[in-house]
């Protein structure tokens, strides 16, 4: 069996895997069900708060309080996680709660180690006055320029690890290295990507600790702070196992140095360690927060390594490129070229599947891929990389027929676009993903004889919505006689029990209700039931994703 039909029944191995085992992530934990809910009225003092999220959070770096009105705190400052369900947070509070208006402020760190915070305003009794409106709110960490930079200084620096090792072993032939001294300064460039990627993981760990404890970096550089992250967070020991595998990398680096025989060898365990670091990198990512942790994680970690291998290819194309300014050594250059862009072909089709897999998991539609900054920043990358798969496909072209005008040029645009995706991934890694903000619901499914049913939730998310529902005939014309119109919801990540609610009349053909009914964020189905005046009904299932925030 040749190489394309292995590689073939390879693909299409993963496509059905992926397909039997699907995988949803939020990324970011965010709530899925509160005790009370967002606004809601209770007729009297409750004795407990209770919030639950979509994933397990971490036991430091959280807190849950509760405040009235005038700002006095009146939880019995007890805030836990409950043993049996690392996913929910908790808290006692004072015993009979006058009537007012009071708010649950709580701050957690997500799995993937981002700190989400927020407000969960409630009410005790219906004739409240004079009480301040608040506003529900999450939110989950904002990327900051100290974060972005020491992050891309991994990214870049691994990637050029990878990458040039790739391209010693497995691009440049034997020939080509015996017949040009190519292997020394390629050595060298892993050498001062080793050093930079070693400073950018040191730097990882106070930066954490700045984003967990929302203090300055000064503030961090001290024993008990750093003590509590690398043995109390799942970041810290993933840093310790960074710095480990750092430490064994060291050896064979120092080795490369020494005019030894075996530096393949050599070459093939950096390699190693460099694809271990990335696959460590994608257990801390959005992947790690997913329903199917362990295809999440290894497509994540896929795609990482795609474009580490040709983003850091690209930097040893660059090393490389006094070769083609002698008329000896060009054609060598350009048949090196040639050689990378076979290699390429695979990997924009990994990268391409790895991508479109990741969108689907962190997208849940097309108005959270234009409304929130997720969507918005992945949109840039997919723009970035059809550019860069342009420059690539004129770089190939130029190799294969031997032209070298303008190939530094193409060469180096390659690689700042795929510098600045770089910085981009960055951004999405640590962004809250779309699916906590799905947006407005609306659907339109057609029923018996033509009837066409239409939902409307707005704005979709925990808490009070607005249901509407719009019946039409199968001319268009919103439909007459209607006695009745129901909604039953039904929680899909939880047995919840079923809600029913009878709407109320808008306009002929148009019914509407507002309503607490979404509870927790997910998935839900929502029956909308239609009873005429003939006594004919229309049934109707659609199934929303509905939002934290």
């Amino acid at each position: 069996m040749n190489v394309k039909k292995k590689s073939s029944l390879y693909l299409l191995t993963l496509i059905i895997f992926i397909c039997l085992f699907p995988t949803i992530s939020s990324a970011h934990a965010y709530i899925k069900k509160s005790t009370p809910v967002e606004n809601e009225i209770l007729e009297k003092s409750p004795s407990q708060v209770m919030i639950q999220f979509d994933e397990t959070i971490q036991p430091e770096f959280n807190s849950i309080q509760v405040f009235d009105s005038d700002g006095k705190r009146v939880d019995k400052k007890d805030g836990r996680i409950d043993p049996k369900k690392p996913s929910m947070l908790e808290s006692d509070l004072e015993k009979n709660l006058p009537n007012g208006t009071y708010r649950i402020e709580w701050k957690v760190v997500s799995n993937d180690g981002h700190p989400v915070q927020g407000v969960i305003p409630f009410q005790i009794g219906e004739n409240s006055t004079g009480n301040a409106v608040i506003h529900p709110t999450s939110k989950g960490y904002t990327p900051t320029l100290d974060l972005i930079v020491i992050r891309w200084l991994q990214y870049i620096s691994n990637a050029c690890f990878v990458g040039v090792l790739f391209f010693v072993l497995v691009v440049i032939s034997k020939e080509s290295v015996e017949k040009l001294s190519v292997e020394k300064p390629l050595i060298k460039t892993v050498k001062f990507s080793y050093i930079f990627l070693l400073l950018s993981i040191l730097l990882n760990l106070p930066l954490q600790a700045t984003i967990l404890t929302s203090s300055s970096w000064m503030g961090v550089f001290n024993f008990s702070t750093l003590q509590d992250m690398i043995l109390n967070t799942q970041f810290g020991d993933m840093w310790l196992v960074h710095v480990v595998m750092l430490i064994i990398l060291a050896i064979p680096i120092f080795l490369l140095t020494r005019n030894i025989s075996q530096k393949n060898v050599l070459n093939l365990i950096c390699l190693v360690l460099g694809i271990g670091l990335l696959l460590t990198k994608s257990l801390t990512s959005h992947a790690a927060s997913t329903t199917n942790i362990f295809l999440s994680v290894l497509i994540d970690f896929g795609h990482l390594l795609t474009a580490s291998v040709w983003i850091g290819s690209l930097v040893a194309m660059i090393v490389l490129l006094p070769l083609v300014k002698s008329s000896e050594t060009k054609d060598v250059y350009l048949n090196i070229i040639g050689r990378f862009y076979k290699w390429g072909l695979i990997l924009v089709v990994l990268l391409a599947f790895t991508g479109v897999f990741s969108s689907l998991s962190y997208i849940p539609n097309l108005y959270s891929l234009t409304h929130t900054d997720y969507g918005k920043v992945l949109v840039g990358k997919v723009i970035l990389l059809l550019f860069m798969l342009l420059l690539a496909a004129i770089n190939f072209l130029k190799g294969r027929r031997r032209k070298a005008k303008g190939l530094t040029g193409t060469i180096w645009s390659e690689l700042l676009i795929g510098a600045i995706i770089l910085i981009l991934s960055v951004l999405l890694t640590n962004l809250p993903t779309a699916m906590s903000a799905p947006g407005p619901f609306l659907e339109t499914k057609t029923a018996d004889h033509g009837n066409k049913v239409q939902l409307r939730v707005t704005p979709n998310v925990i808490g009070e919505n607005l249901f509407e529902v719009m019946v039409k005939d199968k001319k268009g014309q919103r439909l007459n006689g209607i006695e009745q119109v129901t909604l039953t919801f039904t929680s899909l990540d939880m047995n919840m029990g079923v809600n029913t609610v009878t709407l109320k009349k808008k306009a002929e053909g148009i019914y509407s209700l507002k309503g607490m009914s979404l509870n927790m964020a997910g998935s839900w189905r929502v029956h909308v039931h239609v009873l005429t005046k003939s006594l004919d009904t229309l049934d109707k299932d659609f199934q929303c994703i509905v939002g934290s925030q």
